[in-house]
């Protein structure tokens, strides 16, 4: 008998067909023929084949109908919503059903107890958004040998566009996402030093902005005085703040406290900036990668440990292009038709990474002057054809250091200026 398609009788009968597979119920005694196999395929994954014979008369009917089952170890669609106390979990099938939900307490012990229950399920593939602790979870996931995609959760909420925002349904949505294949591209979790080096430079980000923040308090409460400080460097306004605390009658005495309260945290702040920094120095000093990134003009320390820092594994781009895509440093498009319109850059990804290539892109165009340095200069030079232009050459400038980076640290060799198409 060919095979037979449930999906074409329309899913009362498919199930029926699996009320037959459970309880061994057959067609029950309708037919007296011999059915040799009727084999039943859904969603390809379970394989049910029911026999029935004719039997002599007088036996139960229970005995003339049998009913076995094989089923193939199938796929599951695990979405995980994180939060600091609880994990809100739910589990599909390959058909979008939904197997089991529940909660459980982000702890390791947590998590772990939850994979060893999910794992009887059969092979698991896991959802989880971006935030605090996805490196936490992701490390427990690894170790249970579990397959853990982490996802961009504005992306994800453009997927799923639902109302009705709560834990049970954000996790819902990630197992879905899995379950249908309408996933965005997974974000890449680096290990190891690349993920250390991130850690450092979040750090050293944010205490450079505290004690930037710290300076600017010590320059209101003067400005609120008369005072007017100097503008500049951080040395220099600092040098400013200073004098105004040595000049008789010119701050208010709550106004002089609250300055030499900002100046002391300040240098505190510049103390521990300065011991971060030598750590970081030392990382470039053991790593070859650091050193060969450093050879490319415009590119010091600082620049080349965000690159690092942010590409991780090169082999996860095809191209340079790709990489400058990645970064949010090509052009949007819009195009309809015969029509098509250039934007501006598209500013994906790391803002991080697009600020200090900017910055990178500055220091090429304007203050590098080494002769290794022209062909690189030359290819940004080309978009500055007029001073309204001057900030899209930077941004070119950064873009083509990004291009330059990537075939550094794909091929393993340092910067050749004889390689760049304006030295040809």
């Amino acid at each position: 008998m060919p095979c037979w398609r449930p999906w074409l009788f329309g899913s009362s009968f498919l199930g029926y067909w699996r009320g037959c597979s459970r309880g061994g119920l057959g067609y029950g005694g309708g037919l007296k023929n011999r059915v040799s196999a009727v084999s039943l395929h859904w969603a390809g994954t379970c394989l049910i084949t029911c026999k029935q014979t004719t039997t002599p008369k007088g036996h139960s009917r229970a005995s003339r109908d049998t009913c076995s089952t094989q089923m193939e170890e199938t796929m599951k669609y695990l979405g995980l919503d994180v939060h600091l106390k609880s994990t809100v979990w739910c589990l599909l099938d390959e058909e979008g059903a939904t197997v089991e939900h529940g909660s459980v307490e982000t702890t390791v012990v947590g998590l772990r107890e939850l994979l060893r229950k999910l794992e009887q399920h059969g092979e698991l593939l896991c959802g989880q958004e971006v935030g605090t602790l996805c490196y936490f979870v992701n490390d427990i996931f690894i170790e249970r040998g579990v397959k853990l995609l982490t996802f961009n959760a504005y992306q994800l909420r453009m997927i799923a566009s639902s109302r009705k925002k709560t834990d049970k349904r954000d996790a819902y949505w990630l197992a879905k996402a899995l379950q249908t294949g309408m996933t965005p591209h997974p974000v890449y979790l680096p290990s190891g030093e690349v993920r250390e080096l991130r850690g450092l430079l979040s750090q050293r980000q944010a205490l450079s902005r505290e004690r930037v923040r710290w300076r600017v308090r010590a320059r209101r409460m003067v400005q609120a005085a008369g005072f007017k400080p100097a503008t500049g460097g951080s040395a220099k306004v600092t040098k400013s703040l200073e004098d105004a605390l040595t000049v008789p009658e010119t701050l208010a005495p709550y106004l002089a406290d609250g300055v030499k309260r900002c100046l002391r945290m300040e240098k505190a702040l510049a103390l521990e900036l300065k011991d971060l920094d030598k750590q970081l120095h030392q990382r470039v000093k053991d790593n070859d990668v650091l050193k060969r990134l450093m050879t490319i003009p415009g590119v010091g320390e600082q620049v080349a440990l965000t690159l690092y820092a942010t590409i991780g594994d090169i082999s996860r781009f095809k191209s340079a292009r790709e990489l400058c895509s990645y970064a949010g440093l090509v052009p949007s498009v819009r195009q309809s038709g015969n029509h098509q319109t250039l934007g501006h850059v598209t500013k994906e990804g790391s803002p991080r990474l697009r600020s200090i290539l900017v910055q990178a892109g500055h220091s090429l165009l304007w203050r590098c002057k080494s002769d290794q340095s022209l062909p690189l200069k030359a290819l940004a030079q080309r978009v500055h054809t007029s001073r309204q232009r001057r900030k899209i050459a930077i941004v070119a400038a950064g873009r083509y250091i990004l291009r330059t980076a990537y075939y550094v640290m794909r091929d393993g060799t340092a910067y050749d200026p004889s390689k760049l198409p304006a030295a040809a």
